[in-house]
């Protein structure tokens, strides 16, 4: 068999699997760490010449039941998301576990442990078990790939819906992998003892844990005294793994990030993170992983007494914790236009409420203008209860909700529609960058653009917005700030008045890493630099990370390297410093 390898990363690898296994359709939302998969799935299909579907959907909801309907009707389907992603598709996925399917189905659900890009940490291992789903949990880039193979081929054989749950670390790891000729894969799931031929402790773990525990017993030099069972099927659990269990005096079980493992071995004296070996959130990082196993064999007489008991060697990673390490909070983009938008919302109403949501425009939390951060959607839904809460009590203050325009589509229709039907009284902003940016640069349903690179009917967000019966919409460019501080007054003015619903200000601007260029307009750093005064308030203030405090020469300079040459750092700097250089665009 004439087999080619390529160096993939586990997500392109899973696409890559799905598509050898004859995959017809596919269907996602963005999210991280789930993103690359989809477009994966159209550059393999386009390579090999495979009729294979593909869709950015609106939301997870519409992913999985696209491609469940898909299932249903015979053909070999996917959907993909992130972790929290698969609680929007969660309705329709525990009704239809139960069905019957005339072709397969795989939901890949990547998780986060961290979690590194998502509001909280979720075992999807943990609801597929509940819930009596079949779930696979792969440990390497290359190993992703057959388990999506494997997974495809279990779901058309056994014609139910399976789940493949890569965490982060093996969804964007790298490692060759091979390229079969259609028809010639096969794949035998590699469960089972995988080290060790010992009885005193045996280890358990799946995923990229099982990897980090391999590779640390190694390097320990204890891989022959030291039993490692690596579990890749989570459930239906394999009967081997209560007989490996139950033969050994000590069993330690390392997943991430649930006790789920723990719940299915059948002993109820394992370590794990009921009961504390394990540490109970955060991410399963190599020196965690380390840590935990040192702890366990130094309490463990691995040979009878024939040698000396284990003693952990933490020189080194004494020796790492001095060095210095300051921590860098994450920050919105350099020229990102949703700063400017933030500060302004900021400068009108330093006193209101801002309900907030989930993107990178999340990270207004630094400008001070996100309060709240739920879910997706969530910042619309709440700017109306608290509309509620304060007219109860006679009060009228400034509510200023916030979302991105791909967040819109996905989760906001409904309840704008609510706020308008209602008359809610706040006024929300939707920054719209034209694309998902945090998780990659995919679409909307307003770019016009299919996952495939064909092109679509755009839909605007002003005419849904219209369509709702919002009577108080401007569009503006959110660069220009000042027009943005007085637009916000005057939609609070608005609702003051006889206003019978939300105001809604669209700040459209493309993102700076569509753009690839400077900015035209721009400006002269030297001149903003020879200006400063050495005030501190734009980088107290505006948290843009071109621009730095120099202590020895007591004033602003700029990284060029980073700026953009946006020039909206003019509008906060008091003594109006670089103002005479801005060349107007």
């Amino acid at each position: 068999m004439n087999v080619e390898f390529e160096v993939l990363m586990g997500n392109h690898a899973i696409a890559r699997g799905l598509v050898e296994a004859g995959l017809d359709l596919a269907a996602a939302y963005p999210g991280t760490p789930s993103s690359e998969i989809l477009p994966g799935i159209v550059r393999f299909g386009s390579q090999d010449s495979r009729r294979v579907y593909a869709e950015w959907s609106t939301n997870e909801r519409c992913a999985f039941e696209t491609a469940f309907g898909a299932a249903l009707a015979g053909k070999r389907a996917a959907c993909m998301m992130k972790q929290v992603g698969l609680n929007v598709a969660f309705p329709s996925l525990l009704r239809g576990k139960s069905k019957t399917i005339k072709g397969a189905l795989v939901i890949v659900s990547c998780d986060d442990p961290g979690p590194q890009s998502s509001q909280t940490e979720q075992d999807t291992r943990l609801l597929a078990a509940l819930f009596g789903i079949p779930v696979f949990d792969p440990s390497s880039p290359r190993e992703a790939g057959d388990v999506a193979y494997y997974a495809l081929k279990y779901s058309f054989e056994h014609k139910v819906p399976v789940i493949l749950r890569p965490t982060h670390r093996v969804s964007h790891a790298r490692e060759a992998a091979p390229f079969y000729p259609a028809g010639e894969r096969e794949v035998v799931l590699d469960e089972g003892v995988r080290a060790g031929r010992g009885r005193k402790l045996g280890i358990i773990a799946s995923g990229m844990s099982c990897s980090l525990a391999f590779d640390v017993l190694a390097r320990l030099g204890v891989e022959e005294d030291v039993s490692l069972y690596k579990v890749i099927k989570v459930f239906p659990v394999d009967p081997r793994l209560a007989q490996f269990a139950n033969s050994m005096e000590k069993v330690l079980v390392i997943e991430e990030t649930d006790a789920v493992l723990e719940g299915l071995v059948g002993r109820a004296d394992v370590l794990g993170r009921r009961n504390g070996y394990i540490p109970a959130e955060g991410e399963l990082t190599y020196d965690v992983v380390r840590g935990v196993i040192e702890r366990v064999l130094a309490e463990t007489d691995l040979t009878g007494g024939r040698r000396e008991k284990f003693v952990p060697d933490t020189s080194i990673r004494d020796a790492v914790r001095t060095v210095p390490f300051s921590a860098r909070p994450p920050t919105l983009c350099a020229g990102c236009s949703h700063r400017a938008s933030f500060y302004a919302m900021k400068q009108a109403f330093p006193d209101a409420v801002f309900p907030g949501d989930i993107g990178c425009y999340t990270l207004g939390i630094a400008l001070g203008a996100v309060d709240t951060c739920i879910d997706m959607g969530g910042g619309v839904n709440l700017a109306s209860g608290f509309h509620d809460t304060f007219t109860q009590d006679g009060a009228l203050i400034p509510i200023i909700a916030s979302v991105g325009d791909s967040t819109f589509f996905h989760a906001c229709l409904p309840p704008l529609y609510d706020a308008v039907l209602k008359g809610k009284r706040f006024i929300l902003v939707i920054m719209d960058n034209s694309t998902t940016a945090m998780t990659g640069m995919q679409p909307t349903p307003q770019t016009g653009v299919r996952a495939d690179g064909t092109c679509a009917p755009p839909i605007r967000i002003e005419e849904i917005v219209r369509s709702f019966g919002v009577q108080f919409l401007k569009i503006l460019d959110p660069y220009d700030v000042p027009c943005m501080i007085d637009t916000m007054k005057e939609a609070f003015s608005y609702l003051q008045g006889a206003a019978k619903g939300p105001a809604v200000i669209i700040a459209r601007r493309e993102c700076r890493l569509l753009s690839h260029t400077k900015e035209e307009r721009g400006f002269d750093p030297a001149v903003f630099i020879e200006d400063c005064t050495g005030c501190k308030t734009c980088v107290d203030t505006f948290d843009c990370p071109g621009l730095a405090f120099n202590e020895d020469e007591q004033r602003v300079t700029i990284d060029d390297g980073l700026c953009t040459r946006c020039g909206t750092c003019l509008n906060v700097c008091p003594a109006q410093a670089g103002a005479a250089a801005v060349v107007p665009g």
